[in-house]
Formats: C-alpha cells, structure tokens, sequence
C-alpha cells in the first residue's frame, strides 16, 4: 500500500524547473510542454463526446513529440526522489538489461512455455486461472477511439488530461467469452496521471476485497545506455469520504495482479480506482481487466 499523491506533487514543483525544448503540443489550449504552469496537478474529468454533449477535454487526445534521449535524462537528474514504485520500475529495467526479451512489449518476443505466467498466456488472461466471477471485464464502452470510458465507470486526469488515452484494448486482454476480447487501456507520451474509477454500495462494516489483472507495455526505456523506465499502475480503494488506500504495480510485461482490503465506512460506499502514473514523457501503455470484488468472503458483481 502506497502514498503517491505527496510524492507526485514534490515530483512535479521540482521538474516544473526543467525547461523542456520541445515543440510538442502539451496541456490545456495546446500549450508547449515548457510551459509547466499548465501541468499543475489538479482533478479533470474526461467525458467522451455523447449526443447529449461535448468531450471534455475537448476534441481528441492532442498527440505529442518524444522528447530527445538527452533530455529525457536531463529530466530524470533533475528529479533528487523519485516516489517508490518509479524506482522499483527503473530498477527491474536495469536488472533485465539492454534488449531484453519479454511478453508484453518490444524487444525479443518469448514464445513458448516462457510466455505463460501463474494467471496469462502472452498478451490473454486465461480462463482457466481467472475463473471468475467478475466485477468487470470491460465488455461495455461509450465514446469513440482514444477517449471511451467503460459502462458505469468514470475518467479522470490529474495530469495530462489532453493527452492521455482511455480506451478499449482488443489486443491485450481476457480469453473470451468473458468479453469478446476488451481490457481497460490507459495510455500517454507525456507526464500524466490518470485513470477510472466506479463507486458501489456495500454494507457498512462489511470486508472488501477487490482484484484487477494489469499489465504494463514494457517499452524497455533504454536511452543510450540509461533506463528510463519510471511508470507504473495502481489500484486505489476509497471507504466513504475518507483517503484512498493504494497498492501499486511497478512490474512490466506481464499480466499480474492487484489485490487490497478495506472494512467498509457507515455509508458502505467503496470508490474503485484503476490509475497508471509515469513523471517522464514515455510511451506509457497500460491496461486493466478481470475485476474482483468480494464483500464478506463473497462475490460482488454488481
């Protein structure tokens, strides 16, 4: 379990001192991504377009240029304390060394009996060790291409909001039939933290315990020598009004779980996030499926 929120907000007053050269479009009104007053943090829904109204941010996803290898290392000595989970990322790039092969991602591909993992075959979850039953499964989306929101749930940036991508994924995800072959992805170039979250009721006092399968694209972030891997999932639980608690998943590649326990509020409300952070201008990929739900030792499917 795991307190970001500070950490980000230390991380990003610091790198707002780094003057990015880039002409890449950036945050709101198509800033320059050197202009960091737009990348304050701060709550943005992200609605798609409906026929009852606009998306808000407006129009699409503004697509972004990859800053040079040099800068991007400029960027990360710039930073003196990197949150937790972005150091356990960077460290699992470099144990793994240049051009690694994996099963999520670029680099040489493993095949076979190394592309299969405790719950995943390659890029698909299997039914046979996510028997189910499910929360979510991500089989209902409303919007269009790079901004669809999944039936029921909601979109949120805290940073990046008009650049980040949430989508359905048709490549990696479950086995069918659980739902015809989508996953949650969530994805960006620039500095962003973002995700989806849904709320339940649950009787007060009562345990929950929520799972989702993640998977990180492992986009390797080799950069002339230097790994510039730092991004990571996480699963975040609110009760009530009170703090969300947080487990994170800085792992790449691979399918894998995140798991994590709270005793319901008096209202019995239980907010659900699905959240991805990267502090550097990546090409961050990322993708949820397969939600769990148990309330008192049984399934909650909602």
């Amino acid at each position: 379990m795991e307190r970001r929120r500070n950490h980000l907000l230390t991380l990003l007053a610091i790198v707002a001192l780094l003057v990015v050269s880039t002409g890449a479009a950036g945050a709101s009104g198509g800033a320059p991504m050197s202009d960091w007053s737009a990348w304050q943090a701060y709550f943005t829904p992200i609605v798609p377009a409906t026929p009852h109204g606009p998306a808000s941010p407006a129009g699409l996803p503004i697509p972004t240029q990859s800053p040079s290898n040099a800068l991007l290392q400029a960027w990360v000595n710039m930073i003196p304390s990197l949150p937790e989970p972005a150091q356990q990322a960077h460290a699992e790039e470099v144990a793994r060394g240049r051009d690694h092969p994996t099963i999520v991602g670029h680099g040489p591909a493993v095949s076979g009996i190394a592309a299969r993992n405790e719950w995943a075959y390659g890029n698909q979850l299997l039914n046979s060790a996510n028997p189910g039953p499910f929360f979510e499964t991500f089989d209902n989306f409303y919007g269009t291409t790079w901004r669809q929101i999944p039936h029921l749930w909601g979109g949120y940036a805290y940073r990046g909001a008009d650049s980040v991508v949430l989508t359905a994924e048709k490549v990696v995800k479950d086995e069918s039939p659980y739902d015809g072959g989508y996953s949650m992805k969530i994805a960006a170039s620039v500095p962003f933290e973002a995700g989806v979250s849904r709320e339940i009721k649950v009787p007060p006092g009562s345990e929950v315990k929520v799972r989702t399968m993640y998977v990180l694209y492992d986009h390797g972030g080799l950069h002339n020598g230097n790994v510039l891997t730092y991004d990571w999932a996480a699963l975040g639980v609110k009760c009530d009004d009170m703090d969300a608690e947080w487990v994170n998943g800085p792992w790449h590649g691979q399918w894998l779980p995140l798991e994590h326990t709270v005793i319901a509020g008096p209202e019995g409300r239980i907010m659900i996030f699905l959240q991805v952070i990267s502090p550097l201008a990546e090409n961050v990929n990322a993708y949820f499926d397969d939600v769990q739900v148990w309330v008192d030792g049984k399934p909650y499917t909602g």
